[in-house]
């Protein structure tokens, strides 16, 4: 039998998932709300120009601490490693891309890529990699 990543089996994997669209819920309405604020009144400046960034920040955070508990708490050892191996995917891929266009900015005329692609292509990276690992059902075991 083949291990889903996705099942809702695990308490942990319930919470995850809760926690995981409540943040990403805030994360976009403080995208939507911020930037509509930016764009309809004169661009911030000084401390609250800090507070406006901070707010999506802040959910991301939130985010990577809902990843965290969820690694706490999953008491399935071939569950976490899944999720392991695909925080490390994502994490590698958004090195390598900085990286990448870091050199590019360097030795080219390259602008750099459009913002939050480091944060859309982390999560994108993450859930190809659990797909992957739950259809290919390989463990290390």
């Amino acid at each position: 039998m083949m291990c889903n990543p996705f099942s809702a089996e695990s308490p942990a994997v319930r919470r995850y998932t809760r926690g995981i669209a409540f943040t990403m819920s805030g994360y976009v309405l403080a995208v939507v709300g911020t930037s509509t604020y930016v764009h309809h009144h004169p661009h911030p400046h000084g401390a609250a120009l800090y507070m406006i960034s901070a707010l999506p920040s802040l959910c991301i955070f939130a985010m990577l601490g809902v990843v965290v508990t969820y690694l706490r708490d999953e008491h399935d050892e071939y569950q976490r490693m899944l999720a392991v191996r695909s925080l490390l995917c994502a994490a590698f891929a958004v090195l390598a891309m900085g990286a990448y266009t870091d050199f590019l900015r360097t030795y080219g005329d390259f602008k750099g890529l459009p913002p939050f692609t480091d944060f859309v292509g982390f999560w994108i990276v993450f859930g190809v990699a659990q797909a992957v690992q739950s259809k290919s059902g390989q463990s290390d075991e």
